[in-house]
């Protein structure tokens, strides 16, 4: 390379790089002084990816604490990974949001390497017109404020952006690379479109465009075969992380999808599941593809010089995928039932794609002639500069969110660090940098944590009565001795099984879930021991036990039935035995719960009695039936029970084997139902 051109490489880069590092500091700066000197970090959930990064760099990936197991909760497979050499080398507490910083501005600079390459013109007719456009395109990656937010996050997003960019330029190759080099080109775009996906999961809408775009481009090369090769690395990462996820959690989804998703939910009916998803689309476009990109009008810039991006013979193959992802993902997103929280970070990385797909609309519009490059200009110009109002705002709500996250969640983890006697294990909800900054293992009752395969994520959706069933499920000693949770979220454990020993309270709360989060000391009491089997009982189901429904292939009424309840009620005939927790679930008049028998040995065909244990309520009629049998359903009455202790309905079965179905239908009021028996007569 010539001297002149090697200058005007150098002076690109740092024409890139000034943009990219005047925006970091300007958010840095400001959250810095609200956090007294603690790196910031706007989302606790950064502290959650510092955490599976600790854990790969001690030599646990994919898990979130050591000794916890897999864990299929990590929002991005790569980027814990990015994170780990940073641990490595030193970057330590906070500090590793050091790193990450240092992270995000490498891969901003890389994404704006890729667009240069995907913006400097090839030759023809007005190349000259549109080389300025290559010159701006650092100034499309960092002019929307509520981007540049999550950009420098700590979070995933800046990495999204770089292999984005690298598999933008990926597929450019493919077009351009001789016959002989198709295959290895259209190969390497979808190894980078399967990286997109394992960087965060939803930009499989761009992924699967791209792959579309890549077999697009095979020329004389068939294009089943092309489309194998660059679809493929994205279908196996896929399933492989299925299969993962089957084999050691038991669900085919990762524990993000199972908690978040709005289709996870049992309760609702499927009319109320998309009233939900059209509130989020509609918040989505309002706030991140409206408001925060300088209002109605102006926000119709970025997505008009994609379509012109689109419309272009060159940079179709780029855009329209960037078009459908941009938009693709942001339907997906919508799904989650957090998508209108924490500041729309869920939107940005469809603001990203828009970006760039605007930016290739600017570089098609410029190459039509000076008068064309003019209009393109100036509507580059209108569409960055809008936006900008929002930079003061959103430098603000940074610094007041990070100094939420210190004030609250980092001042929690010094608290328990400084106990004494040191805790054991701590029960939290979804918190990153109470175990993180702590050192002390922890049980995340949200379930994105993971703990040795257990369905924390799913008992979570559920209720938490469920989530205390699976800690009953636990030892003793394995049991949470304390708990950092917010009371709002954690009604009927932290008031029923902890005492409040400490708290802290934010002022200016603006991210946090409640501005007091709370610590307790467990007392798990009232808890059964575990693997406690009852005198005469042939088999059990413990009901609202996540565990025990799975194997007795349980199945409750839903939607609208079979809400999950929780009781600490004491047990025998007069209610004098000590008290017990139990979960349950509630089954509406009209309609039913039922389950399989074990096929264990000690279930021997004949007669048999089914003990229901149930609470305090007025008088209600329950049809029981066993599938195979003949005779039909028995109508059992059940008169008013007290409410200040457990009480236990009988039901004398005929012939019962095992594998046999039985169903209980509530024919008069609602069945709150807890436990049930099979025991000998």
């Amino acid at each position: 390379m010539s001297r002149a051109p090697r200058i005007r490489l150098l002076l690109w880069h740092a024409s890139a790089a000034i943009p990219i590092l005047g925006a970091a500091a300007a958010f840095y700066g400001p959250a810095l002084s609200r956090t007294g000197g603690v790196w910031p970090a706007p989302l606790d959930d950064v502290y959650i990816h510092f955490g599976f990064a600790r854990a790969a760099a001690l030599g646990h990936p994919l898990s979130w604490i050591p000794g916890n197991g897999y864990s299929s909760g990590g929002t991005s497979l790569t980027y814990p990974l990015a994170l780990a050499p940073g641990y490595l080398l030193g970057f330590r507490g906070p500090w590793l949001g050091l790193f990450a910083a240092l992270l995000a501005c490498a891969a901003l600079l890389d994404l704006c390497r890729s667009l240069r390459r995907l913006l400097e013109p090839r030759g023809g007719p007005g190349a000259a017109a549109s080389r300025w456009v290559a010159w701006v395109a650092p100034l499309f990656v960092v002019a929307v404020p509520l981007l540049d937010w999550s950009w420098f996050s700590g979070m995933e997003v800046a990495l999204l952006g770089a292999v984005m960019g690298r598999a933008l330029v990926a597929v450019r190759r493919v077009e351009l690379a001789p016959p002989a080099r198709r295959p290895a080109e259209q190969l390497r775009a979808g190894l980078l479109a399967a990286l997109l996906v394992a960087t965060r999961p939803e930009a499989v809408a761009l992924a699967a465009p791209l792959a579309v775009a890549a077999a697009h481009a095979a020329g004389s090369l068939g294009a089943a075969a092309s489309l194998a090769r660059a679809s493929l690395p994205t279908a196996l990462l896929l399933g492989a992380h299925a299969a993962a996820n089957r084999a050691l959690t038991g669900e085919w989804g990762a524990a993000g999808a199972v908690r978040k998703l709005i289709l996870s939910n049992p309760y609702p009916t499927p009319l109320e599941k998309a009233v939900e998803v059209i509130k989020n689309l509609a918040a989505l476009r309002v706030q991140a593809l409206e408001s925060a990109l300088g209002g109605p009008s102006f926000a119709l810039l970025l997505p008009l010089l994609g379509v012109i991006a689109a419309l272009d013979r060159r940079s179709r193959r780029l855009a329209v995928p960037l078009l459908i992802g941009a938009y693709g993902s942001l339907l997906l997103v919508a799904l989650n039932t957090t998508a209108r929280y924490q500041n729309l970070r869920y939107a940005a990385p469809s603001v990203a794609m828009l970006l760039v797909a605007a930016a290739l609309g600017a570089e098609a519009l410029a190459r039509r002639g000076r008068l064309a490059a003019g209009v393109a200009a100036a509507l580059s110009f209108a569409a960055l500069a809008a936006p900008s109002a929002g930079f003061a705002r959103q430098i603000d709500h940074f610094a007041r969110a990070s100094a939420n996250i210190a004030g609250q969640h980092v001042e929690v983890a010094r608290r328990l660090g400084a106990r004494a006697p040191r805790p054991r294990r701590v029960l939290l909800g979804d918190a990153g940098a109470i175990p993180y900054l702590s050192g002390i293992p922890a049980i995340d009752g949200l379930g994105l944590g993971g703990y040795r395969g257990m369905p924390f994520a799913r008992a979570s959706v559920h209720g938490v009565p469920a989530v205390v069933e699976l800690i009953e499920r636990l030892d003793a000693a394995e049991r949470p001795d304390v708990f950092a949770l917010y009371p709002s979220w954690w009604g009927g454990l932290a008031d029923v099984f902890g005492r409040r020993v400490d708290a802290v309270k934010i002022e200016d709360n603006v991210m946090c879930a409640a501005d007091e989060k709370v610590i307790y000391e467990a007392d798990w009491a009232a808890l059964a021991p575990p693997g406690e089997r009852r005198d005469g009982a042939v088999d059990e189901v413990d009901i609202a036990d996540l565990v025990d429904e799975r194997a007795h292939r349980y199945a409750f009424p839903s939607p609208r039935g079979g809400w999950v309840i929780g009781a600490t009620l004491p047990g025998g005939a007069g209610g004098d035995g000590a008290p017990r927790f139990d979960a349950g679930r509630l089954i509406p008049e009209g309609r039913e719960q039922s389950f399989a028998l074990g096929a264990a040995a000690a279930i021997a065909r004949g007669p048999a009695v089914l003990a229901l244990r149930t609470d305090g309520g007025g008088p209600i009629a329950l049809g029981v039936a066993v599938d195979r049998a003949a005779g039909g359903e028995v109508r059992v009455e059940v008169p008013e029970r007290p409410a200040d202790r457990w009480s236990e309905i009988r039901v004398p079965l005929r012939d019962v084997a095992p594998g046999d179905r039985i169903r209980i239908r509530s024919l008069l009021g609602t069945f709150r139902s807890f436990h049930v028996w099979l025991l000998r007569p």
